[in-house]
């Protein structure tokens, strides 16, 4: 293997023996193997270092195997990785911008091309049939809806009461999107979302609108 091979192997070994196993089923090793893809291919498209993208996806959300707020997982992360990039064949420069990437992935800072990547291909898992499962097993334990305005337009709940708003929460992800790459990857995840919103509304004889996700 070359040498940014060892290390990618390294490094995801490690992330895997705290992410197999989590509490929180959104962000399993199932989603950071996704999101690791996704940032390899925008990283291609847009300029970026594919190996460093690799690595700081593997990494981003290790932080959420250690108890702590949820705004904070993105330092616990970082905190976490530091010490193993440390021991890695890296330049002092790859290890910070790997470290910065992971540090502020769940943030809306845009400081660095590697920083946008990881952002991107992380908000992307949230979107389309992968999004929609992904709200569903995360917030299994509330209702599915509000049986009295299921998906309706305006304000929704944050923290979430029900599915829906969770849901409605995830489709308003692509207005935050950095890089072109991941806009268009975004449009038909987006489109299915919408699709799956209307005909859940037509189900429960609710109307066809909806402009959760927008643009």
């Amino acid at each position: 293997m070359t040498s940014k091979a060892n290390v990618l192997a390294r490094v995801e070994t490690w992330a895997r023996e705290r992410l197999d196993e989590p509490a929180e089923t959104a962000h399993c090793w199932p989603h950071v193997d996704r999101v690791r893809r996704t940032a390899v291919l925008l990283a291609q498209a847009e300029g970026v270092d594919p190996f460093l993208a690799a690595c700081a996806t593997l990494l981003h959300d290790v932080g959420r195997a250690v108890p702590g707020p949820e705004a904070e997982h993105g330092v616990r992360s970082a905190e976490l990785a530091a010490p193993l990039l440390d021991e890695l064949p890296l330049s002092e420069s790859e290890r910070q911008d790997i470290l910065f990437a992971v540090r502020w992935h769940n943030s809306t800072r845009d400081d660095t091309p590697l920083l946008c990547v990881l952002r991107d291909a992380d908000m992307l898992d949230g979107l389309g049939a992968i999004g929609l499962m992904r709200a569903f097993t995360s917030k299994a334990a509330l209702p599915a809806y509000d049986p009295e305005a299921p998906f309706e337009d305006g304000p929704y709940e944050r923290p979430p009461r029900t599915v829906s708003d969770q849901v409605r929460f995830q489709m308003e992800w692509i207005g935050f999107l950095n890089t072109d790459s991941a806009r268009e990857l975004a449009q038909a995840k987006i489109e299915f979302m919408r699709t799956f919103v209307h005909q859940l509304r037509r189900d429960l004889g609710k109307g066809t609108q909806c402009q959760a996700g927008s643009t």
